[in-house]
Protein backbone atom coordinates (compact mmCIF):
# COMPACT_ATOMS: atom_id res chain seq x y z
CA UNK A 1 0.00 0.00 0.00
CA UNK A 2 1.26 3.47 -0.49
CA UNK A 3 0.86 6.06 1.89
CA UNK A 4 3.08 8.81 0.33
CA UNK A 5 1.57 11.00 -2.85
CA UNK A 6 4.97 10.13 -4.64
CA UNK A 7 5.06 8.09 -7.43
CA UNK A 8 6.12 4.55 -7.27
CA UNK A 9 9.82 3.80 -7.72
CA UNK A 10 8.95 1.72 -10.78
CA UNK A 11 6.91 4.72 -12.01
CA UNK A 12 9.72 7.32 -12.07
CA UNK A 13 12.29 5.23 -13.43
CA UNK A 14 10.04 4.19 -16.50
CA UNK A 15 9.38 8.19 -17.05
CA UNK A 16 13.26 8.73 -16.73
CA UNK A 17 15.25 7.08 -19.22
CA UNK A 18 18.63 8.25 -16.86
CA UNK A 19 17.20 6.41 -14.28
CA UNK A 20 16.01 3.96 -15.48
CA UNK A 21 20.10 3.39 -17.11
CA UNK A 22 20.85 4.02 -13.58
CA UNK A 23 19.11 1.15 -12.24
CA UNK A 24 20.07 -1.36 -14.79
CA UNK A 25 23.98 -0.38 -14.59
CA UNK A 26 24.59 1.54 -10.77
CA UNK A 27 28.01 2.15 -11.91
CA UNK A 28 27.04 4.77 -13.65
CA UNK A 29 26.11 7.73 -11.56
CA UNK A 30 27.83 10.34 -13.44
CA UNK A 31 25.77 9.73 -16.78
CA UNK A 32 24.89 13.57 -17.61
CA UNK A 33 27.58 14.09 -15.48
CA UNK A 34 31.14 15.66 -16.36
CA UNK A 35 34.03 12.99 -15.69
CA UNK A 36 36.90 13.52 -14.25
CA UNK A 37 40.33 13.74 -16.43
CA UNK A 38 42.63 12.77 -14.07
CA UNK A 39 43.94 8.62 -15.63
CA UNK A 40 42.56 6.17 -13.33
CA UNK A 41 45.40 3.88 -11.72
CA UNK A 42 45.23 0.06 -11.45
CA UNK A 43 43.73 -0.40 -7.35
CA UNK A 44 45.88 -2.85 -5.20
CA UNK A 45 42.42 -4.74 -4.37
CA UNK A 46 43.80 -7.51 -2.62
CA UNK A 47 45.33 -4.87 -0.24
CA UNK A 48 42.71 -2.63 0.74
CA UNK A 49 39.92 -5.39 1.09
CA UNK A 50 41.51 -8.30 2.30
CA UNK A 51 40.62 -7.64 6.09
CA UNK A 52 36.84 -6.92 4.92
CA UNK A 53 36.79 -10.32 2.37
CA UNK A 54 36.21 -14.35 3.02
CA UNK A 55 38.90 -16.33 1.89
CA UNK A 56 37.20 -17.02 -1.81
CA UNK A 57 36.66 -13.08 -2.47
CA UNK A 58 40.84 -12.69 -1.55
CA UNK A 59 41.42 -15.83 -3.70
CA UNK A 60 39.27 -14.33 -6.55
CA UNK A 61 40.55 -10.77 -6.05
CA UNK A 62 44.46 -11.76 -5.85
CA UNK A 63 43.79 -13.75 -9.07
CA UNK A 64 42.95 -11.04 -11.00
CA UNK A 65 45.65 -8.38 -9.42
CA UNK A 66 48.16 -11.24 -10.43
CA UNK A 67 46.85 -11.03 -13.70
CA UNK A 68 46.29 -7.33 -14.98
CA UNK A 69 44.56 -5.82 -11.87
CA UNK A 70 41.00 -4.53 -11.77
CA UNK A 71 39.71 -1.33 -12.50
CA UNK A 72 36.12 0.04 -11.72
CA UNK A 73 33.03 1.06 -14.18
CA UNK A 74 34.09 4.66 -13.91
CA UNK A 75 37.93 3.79 -14.17
CA UNK A 76 36.64 1.75 -17.03
CA UNK A 77 34.42 4.02 -19.26
CA UNK A 78 37.54 6.55 -18.72
CA UNK A 79 39.66 3.88 -20.46
CA UNK A 80 37.35 3.49 -23.32
CA UNK A 81 37.20 6.91 -24.55
CA UNK A 82 40.15 6.50 -26.99
CA UNK A 83 38.27 3.57 -28.19
CA UNK A 84 34.73 5.39 -28.67
CA UNK A 85 33.01 8.83 -28.51
CA UNK A 86 30.20 6.64 -25.81
CA UNK A 87 32.02 4.54 -23.82
CA UNK A 88 29.56 4.39 -20.85
CA UNK A 89 27.05 3.23 -23.38
CA UNK A 90 29.42 0.85 -24.58
CA UNK A 91 30.39 -0.56 -21.70
CA UNK A 92 26.75 -0.73 -20.31
CA UNK A 93 26.00 -2.64 -23.12
CA UNK A 94 29.02 -5.08 -23.19
CA UNK A 95 27.92 -5.74 -19.51
CA UNK A 96 23.97 -6.34 -20.24
CA UNK A 97 25.27 -8.69 -23.31
CA UNK A 98 27.48 -10.15 -21.04
CA UNK A 99 30.29 -9.71 -23.25
CA UNK A 100 33.09 -8.65 -20.18
CA UNK A 101 33.30 -10.58 -17.03
CA UNK A 102 32.37 -8.25 -14.66
CA UNK A 103 31.20 -8.55 -10.63
CA UNK A 104 29.78 -6.14 -7.79
CA UNK A 105 32.15 -6.26 -4.51
CA UNK A 106 30.98 -4.19 -1.49
CA UNK A 107 28.79 -1.89 -3.59
CA UNK A 108 31.70 -1.15 -6.81
CA UNK A 109 31.15 -2.63 -10.33
CA UNK A 110 34.60 -4.34 -10.87
CA UNK A 111 36.41 -5.19 -14.25
CA UNK A 112 39.37 -7.49 -14.78
CA UNK A 113 41.68 -6.29 -16.74
CA UNK A 114 43.14 -9.56 -18.13
CA UNK A 115 40.10 -9.76 -21.13
CA UNK A 116 41.32 -5.96 -22.53
CA UNK A 117 43.73 -5.54 -25.11
CA UNK A 118 44.88 -2.17 -22.98
CA UNK A 119 46.15 -0.94 -26.49
CA UNK A 120 42.58 -0.32 -27.50
CA UNK A 121 40.42 -1.72 -24.51
CA UNK A 122 39.04 -4.27 -27.48
CA UNK A 123 37.75 -7.09 -25.37
CA UNK A 124 39.95 -10.06 -26.11
CA UNK A 125 38.81 -12.53 -28.94
CA UNK A 126 38.63 -16.05 -26.69
CA UNK A 127 37.36 -14.38 -23.91
CA UNK A 128 34.21 -13.74 -25.82
CA UNK A 129 34.82 -17.44 -27.03
CA UNK A 130 34.48 -18.68 -23.50
CA UNK A 131 31.70 -16.09 -22.15
CA UNK A 132 29.98 -17.69 -25.21
CA UNK A 133 30.29 -20.88 -24.21
CA UNK A 134 29.34 -19.73 -20.71
CA UNK A 135 26.52 -18.06 -21.31
CA UNK A 136 23.48 -18.53 -19.23
CA UNK A 137 25.23 -20.77 -16.98
CA UNK A 138 26.52 -18.74 -14.26
CA UNK A 139 25.79 -15.33 -12.29
CA UNK A 140 28.11 -12.89 -12.50
CA UNK A 141 30.24 -13.27 -9.28
CA UNK A 142 30.26 -16.91 -10.25
CA UNK A 143 31.63 -16.10 -13.59
CA UNK A 144 34.45 -14.28 -12.06
CA UNK A 145 35.01 -17.40 -9.54
CA UNK A 146 35.31 -19.77 -12.50
CA UNK A 147 37.90 -17.38 -14.37
CA UNK A 148 39.50 -16.96 -11.42
CA UNK A 149 39.72 -20.25 -9.07
CA UNK A 150 41.54 -23.76 -10.26
CA UNK A 151 39.84 -25.99 -12.67
CA UNK A 152 39.86 -30.09 -12.78
CA UNK A 153 39.70 -29.72 -16.53
CA UNK A 154 42.65 -27.32 -16.72
CA UNK A 155 44.97 -29.34 -14.46
CA UNK A 156 44.44 -27.51 -11.56
CA UNK A 157 45.19 -23.99 -13.19
CA UNK A 158 42.87 -21.34 -13.05
CA UNK A 159 41.39 -20.14 -16.98
CA UNK A 160 42.36 -16.94 -16.39
CA UNK A 161 46.32 -18.36 -15.99
CA UNK A 162 45.61 -20.69 -19.02
CA UNK A 163 44.55 -18.61 -21.12
CA UNK A 164 46.90 -16.61 -22.48
CA UNK A 165 48.56 -20.12 -22.99
CA UNK A 166 45.89 -22.14 -24.75
CA UNK A 167 42.70 -20.59 -25.24
CA UNK A 168 41.34 -23.65 -26.62
CA UNK A 169 42.25 -25.50 -23.52
CA UNK A 170 40.04 -22.97 -21.35
CA UNK A 171 37.13 -22.97 -23.74
CA UNK A 172 36.82 -26.61 -23.69
CA UNK A 173 37.06 -26.76 -19.92
CA UNK A 174 34.12 -23.88 -19.93
CA UNK A 175 32.53 -26.20 -22.58
CA UNK A 176 32.58 -28.97 -20.04
CA UNK A 177 31.81 -26.98 -16.91
CA UNK A 178 28.48 -25.96 -18.54
CA UNK A 179 27.37 -29.06 -19.13
CA UNK A 180 28.03 -30.33 -15.73
CA UNK A 181 26.00 -26.58 -14.40
CA UNK A 182 23.71 -27.14 -16.56
CA UNK A 183 22.70 -30.95 -15.81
Amino acid sequence: MITSLQAPPALVRAQDPVAAMRGRCPFLHEVGAAQRASIPRLRPAVASWSTEADARAREVLHAFQQTGGLVSGHEATFLLRGRTSQPISMLARWIVERRVVNFEFHGEYLLPMFQFDRADMSVHRDVVAILDELDGTFDDWDLATWFALRNGWLQDRSPVDVLPLDPNAVRHAARADRFIARG
